[in-house]
């Protein structure tokens, strides 16, 4: 599947936002209605936040390898 590339660079963005608003959902249903909505909204924002962070990281570690790579092949 195709995606567009500025949909796919802002993808972390996107998870970590949509984790942020399960988080708030969360603690507002779970404070208005019921305790098992405080668990699952938080449960669900910080792993979505989590996997943001993820991609973040891996994408930041392979474009410093790019960039190590594309380095060394000028210089020689």
């Amino acid at each position: 599947m195709y995606l567009h590339s500025t949909l796919y660079e802002r993808a972390p963005q996107y998870w970590i936002f949509i984790g942020v608003l399960l988080v708030i959902l969360g603690i507002y249903l779970g404070v208005e209605m019921n305790s098992t909505f405080l668990v699952v909204g938080v449960t669900l924002g910080l792993a979505s936040c989590a996997w943001g962070v993820r991609i973040l990281i891996r994408r930041a570690r392979q474009s410093d390898d790019a960039d190590v790579t594309a380095t060394s092949v000028s210089a020689e």
